[in-house]
């Protein structure tokens, strides 16, 4: 059961005093005249005035009591004040009723078991030991239920179902609600422990008990959409993914209907955003997200909207939408730093409230020894820091945590312009293969012509040599193929290229003359002297004369390559 109704628990019972049945009568008179009014605050405080004059007139010590106890009740919203109205009133009780010590030892154990479960422990342990040697036992199936609960936070699912059979068994037939709460922990035990089908069907019965009720209230109708939501969180684990969202959804709509129960949107939304993850449904994972943007603000746990905010941040970095991620981060740091101080604050003023009770039973027979005391405040204290360096832990690991994604993002950009680089480079070389492609083509059309300028010769000659003429045709033949070789890996022919080139060299050296820039041509392509002096019909001597007369004109030394230095004119 959620906490507020366990707080509530205690309203509804009180133990016969040990002293006198008149005491035991009149708190249960009390009690039911304070279950009438507990939502309304003005009733509860006319309530505490009239107990507090009976007190003023007759100085009874019952009537202080009684007042006191009513004033810890107008105080549920300021934590301690309430747990310094509870040390109070267990100073004043001295033992006296029991009710009163198993009460306090109640409320005291359900205020630390957040802040401090072995001294919540220890309260719940102190009271199930008064209950347990009472008559009535009226706390007792309460008690065990909270002492479940206790050991299912720790993890001891063994013990924990232990304690809830026990209670359930204390409790009586007409507390359906906390019956059918009893088979839901049987249900969660289950859960944790892989038992799933088991926790459906623990489950399912809960929630066959509140639909017996004809009239079910407020809190029967919200504990039901509790039960959807366990059964939807089987289903999830089941990897019934199908059922899981049908059921989450159902406990989900219910939840938006009231302000009051935004904290358990945020409950719901962690597996609602797995289940949408896993089945790839990004547009109801974006709807979640604007559904938790809507209720951060109407949240007034900080605790909560940290975890709203973390859901948040997690959505949009899987979205890789990085001014979101930044906006809510940032906006951690602020709720985690509030939450520190708040904490902090908190357990001070508990600090400040412990010790005060100390001193005040200092004096007192009751009072436990000064070194015991001593131990409770050391004890506080270091929770008070284990806490504080918790809290600057986790906002070092979130700083860290930003750093790193920040380190991540500067790493994808670092590998997006290498790969940009490396593209470009790419290009680049296409670009000289093609280049290259247009020179070999106009190469190969002027070796054509030279071919067919030789065929005329010899046509024309009558004294030829047979055998220089054959060699000469197979070296020219040899060249054709082996241009031909080069352009294989290329596709399409043109010789724009080539003319361009030959415009763009001839405007940037003027002087140099139309055999040399038809040189130029061949040196581009990194011809040889011979390959060069087979196509001009010239001797290879002639040829390295051009290409040093070339590089002289241009004002190249002899240590600059031609082919490069041709190769860079665009």
């Amino acid at each position: 059961m959620c906490r507020t109704a366990i707080l509530s628990l205690i309203l509804f019972f009180f133990l016969y005093s040990c002293h006198s049945q008149n005491d035991n009568e009149y708190f249960c008179k009390l009690d039911k005249k304070f279950t009438a009014t507990r939502n309304d605050r003005e009733k509860i405080y006319s309530l505490y005035i009239k107990e507090n004059e009976k007190y003023k007139k007759t100085l009874d010590l019952k009537y202080l009591i009684s007042s006191k106890y009513i004033e810890m009740f107008l105080y549920s919203g300021n934590r301690s004040k309430k747990i310094s109205l509870i040390y109070e009133l267990l100073r004043i009780n001295n033992d006296e009723y029991d009710y009163i010590t198993t009460a306090c030892n109640f409320n005291l154990a359900l205020e630390f078991e957040q802040a401090s479960p072995k001294l919540c422990l220890q309260f719940l342990d102190a009271a199930i030991k008064i209950e347990e040697k009472s008559k009535k036992k009226t706390f007792l199936p309460h008690l065990y239920h909270m002492k479940g609960r206790w050991y299912f936070d720790h993890k001891n699912y063994y013990l924990a179902k232990l304690y809830f059979e026990k209670a359930l068994k204390s409790f009586s037939k007409k507390d359906t609600l906390y019956i059918a709460s009893m088979y839901n922990n049987f249900a969660l035990c289950d859960m944790n422990m892989g038992k799933l089908d088991s926790s459906i069907k623990q489950s399912e019965y809960a929630a066959e008990i509140l639909d017996r009720e004809a009239n079910p209230n407020d809190e029967n109708v919200f504990f039901r959409y509790v039960l959807t939501g366990n059964i939807g969180t089987c289903y999830f684990r089941k990897k019934d993914y199908k059922n899981a969202e049908k059921f989450l959804t159902e406990e989900l709509n219910f939840y938006r209907k009231n302000d009051k129960y935004v904290v358990n949107i945020v409950r719901n939304a962690g597996e609602l955003f797995s289940l949408y993850q896993i089945t790839s449904q990004k547009d109801k994972e974006k709807q979640l997200a604007d559904i938790l943007i809507t209720v951060i603000p109407k949240m007034k746990d900080l605790n909560y909207k940290i975890k709203a905010c973390e859901f948040l941040q997690a959505y949009y970095d899987r979205n890789d939408d990085l001014k979101n991620v930044r906006f809510y981060s940032f906006k951690l740091l602020d709720l985690n730093k509030s939450f520190r101080i708040e904490t902090v604050k908190d357990l001070d003023d508990i600090s400040d409230i412990l010790n005060g009770y100390i001193i005040k039973n200092i004096n007192q027979e009751y009072d436990y020894k000064i070194a015991d005391q001593r131990k409770k405040s050391a004890l506080m204290i270091v929770l008070s820091s284990i806490i504080i360096v918790f809290f600057i832990r986790a906002i070092f690991r979130i700083r860290k945590r930003n750093k790193e994604e920040r380190y991540l993002l500067e790493s994808q950009n670092t590998l997006l312009e290498n790969n940009k680089e490396d593209l470009e480079k790419d290009i680049e070389l296409q670009k000289g293969k093609i280049k290259n492609l247009h020179l070999n083509l106009n190469l190969k059309i002027e070796t054509e012509k030279a071919f067919l300028e030789n065929l005329k010769k010899m046509k024309k000659s009558k004294n030829i040599n047979a055998e220089e003429a054959v060699k000469d045709l197979f070296f020219k033949i040899n060249n054709l193929l082996q241009i031909d070789q080069k352009n294989n890996e290329f596709v399409g022919e043109s010789s724009e290229e080539t003319k361009q080139f030959m415009q763009n060299i001839s405007e940037r050296f003027p002087f140099l003359t139309e055999p040399e820039l038809k040189l130029c041509v061949y040196f581009r392509l990194n011809l040889s002297s011979k390959e060069v002096s087979l196509l001009e019909n010239i001797t290879p001597g002639s040829v390295r004369v051009y290409k040093t007369r070339i590089k002289y004109k241009i004002g190249l030394n002899k240590e600059t390559d031609l082919n490069f230095f041709l190769n860079s004119i665009k």
